[in-house]
């Protein structure tokens, strides 16, 4: 039985990890055995998995500042927090002893965890594993050329495949990563990563708003709540971060008779599949639950320091399904015209973009041969 260990560490929302999970129990339906080492903040809303999840002492950031990485009482991580970390993930290689390492993200971002991603690749390849970069569809671009050498530098050192968690007809790798043609050998496009979807669930006739499992979306929530008072529907509006229940509570004393505001929760995937229009960011997994579900949407993609959720929208612009607000264009106002332009688009047929990424992944990763 190959043995796959991933190693995860998801610093503001909850993407990196949901998609871990997900390839996670793709192998273990393959008949292979997996093991999750999660660096960043446990989640109270995972979806139930069949992996052993292993917690490492967790870090986060605030916003966008991954210079400066923050333990769970909001202090920057010392010397003594990165090597409980360090430990932590050399013990469970040890005792799990992986045929396959799977790094998410690194070496295309994470470089403030390079220490302990190179360790852990280090030790895999002592034992003669193999080590997999597992990658969204599209990274954020660098900021500096440099950036892209390095990583090149260590998918050479290191690593045997990068597992690009995409449909190339719809994103390029190219789109994110320049530079991609001189690493084009390693690529192996899996499709997107899209775990089976619930029965759908909830009021067809709702508006359903969400940011994800971050809190970098708190703009598009009170844009949301004047706009859920021009738009005759219920609204339901699911906030992310470590403060959800907090700041929903002191939210819906601000919302409308029409307004629901709550904690993100795991039947998410459920009501969207049942919900007249979704309103959103565009993350990775954001974007392959609205695929999988067919619901017309909005997107308000994240602009500014990262430009990821942008580039996805673009590339996603001819599919019918999708109306994009630009950040700087949101308004409760443009919003609700937004929202009631995708009510009368209604629901079509679902795009044809591959969504085979937990099977065609597990396959590459058990060693299955193209």
């Amino acid at each position: 039985m190959t043995r796959v260990l991933f190693l995860v560490t998801h610093l503001a929302g909850s993407g990196h990890l949901t998609r871990t999970l997900a390839l996670a129990d793709g192998v273990i339906a393959a008949g292979g055995a997996a093991l999750v080492v999660s660096g960043g903040r446990p989640l109270a809303h995972l979806p139930p998995s069949r992996a052993t999840l292993v917690q490492a002492p967790p870090l986060a950031v605030a916003g966008f500042d991954y210079r400066r990485l923050l333990t769970p009482d909001g202090t920057a991580a010392d010397a003594a927090w990165m090597a409980a970390r360090g430990a932590r993930i050399a013990e469970a290689m040890a005792a799990f002893a992986p045929d396959v390492l799977v790094t998410e993200l690194f070496p295309f971002g994470r470089r403030g965890l390079a220490a302990e991603f190179e360790a852990a690749a280090q030790a895999a390849r002592a034992r003669g594993a193999r080590v997999v970069c597992s990658v969204r569809d599209i990274p954020e671009p660098p900021r500096k050329p440099a950036r892209v050498a390095e990583a090149h530098g260590r998918l050479r050192r290191w690593f045997d495949a990068v597992l690009v968690h995409g449909d190339p007809r719809l994103a390029p790798f190219a789109l994110g990563w320049p530079g991609a043609a001189e690493i084009a050998d390693l690529l192996r496009f899996t499709g997107y990563v899209a775990a089976p979807p619930p029965a759908p669930a909830g009021d067809p006739a709702e508006v359903l708003v969400a940011e994800g499992g971050g809190a970098l979306g708190r703009g598009l929530m009170r844009a949301a709540l004047g706009a859920a008072r021009l738009v005759n529907r219920p609204w339901r509006l699911r906030l992310g971060g470590a403060d959800a229940a907090a700041a929903a509570a002191r939210m819906q004393a601000e919302a409308g008779p029409n307004g629901v505001v709550e904690p993100a929760a795991a039947d998410y995937r459920a009501r969207l599949g049942a919900a007249a229009v979704s309103v959103s960011r565009f993350g990775y997994n954001t974007a392959v639950d609205l695929l999988q579900a067919g619901t017309p949407a909005v997107l308000v993609p994240l602009d500014g320091a990262e430009r990821e959720q942008r580039l996805r929208a673009e590339a996603f612009a001819g599919l019918a399904q999708f109306e994009t607000l630009a950040e700087d264009a949101l308004t409760p106002e443009t919003l609700a015209a937004a929202v009631e332009r995708a009510a009368a688009r209604g629901r079509g047929g679902r795009a044809a973009v591959d969504l085979s990424g937990v099977e065609t992944g597990a396959r590459l990763l058990l060693g299955a041969q193209e």
